[in-house]
């Protein structure tokens, strides 16, 4: 039987997974938008004015790092992204088979998300320092909204987890006093 807190617990991790498959069907879809704007670009390299029209921005990246060094950091950030999925998938097989300890990676891995995204707010700060006002404080306030997002999550999941690992040494505790009992003459 399932309560309602594991079930927004399952919701929150299937809710992670739809998002991670949507994010990364985006993804594809603007590096191949990219791949065809570079190979028009390179159609037409005789008509400089058509092609400036046609370009699209570089994806996750400055204009400075080169083609080779944008697919490092898109398929990197893939791994990234399918192994969230594997550590979501086991945060839902934890909260189904009612086994906490699979759901310690999923805590683990958002708390470092935590961290990842305090370290970007100190790069935005600085950014805001240096001068790109108006795309720092943007940032910032997404970070901010995704920090908050993520930290009501590991609440939910950290209050599962503790639930499933008390009603498991609640199983033990009360096999434990049956054996106890049984071998007594009462």
């Amino acid at each position: 039987m399932m309560d309602a807190l594991h079930a927004f617990g399952l919701a929150i991790g299937w809710m992670d997974i739809a998002g991670v498959l949507f994010f990364e069907a985006l993804m594809f879809f603007l590096m191949r938008r990219r791949r065809l704007a570079e190979l028009a670009d390179k159609g037409s390299a005789e008509d400089p004015i058509k092609s400036k029209g046609r370009s699209l921005p570089i994806l996750m990246s400055r204009a400075k790092l080169s083609n080779a060094e944008n697919d490092c950091i898109f398929w990197s950030y893939l791994v990234m992204l399918n192994v969230w999925i594997v550590v979501t998938l086991l945060m839902i097989t934890g909260i189904s088979l009612h086994k906490p300890e699979l759901m310690i990676i999923w805590l683990i891995w958002c708390a470092c998300g935590l961290a990842f995204d305090v370290l970007f707010i100190f790069w935005w700060i600085y950014e805001l320092c240096m001068g790109d006002a108006i795309e720092a404080l943007t940032n910032i306030m997404i970070s901010l909204l995704t920090m908050a997002i993520e930290f009501g999550f590991i609440c939910v999941i950290y209050t599962i987890y503790r639930d499933l690992l008390n009603s498991s040494d609640d199983s033990e505790n009360k096999n434990a006093k049956k054996s106890v009992f049984s071998n007594m003459m009462i």
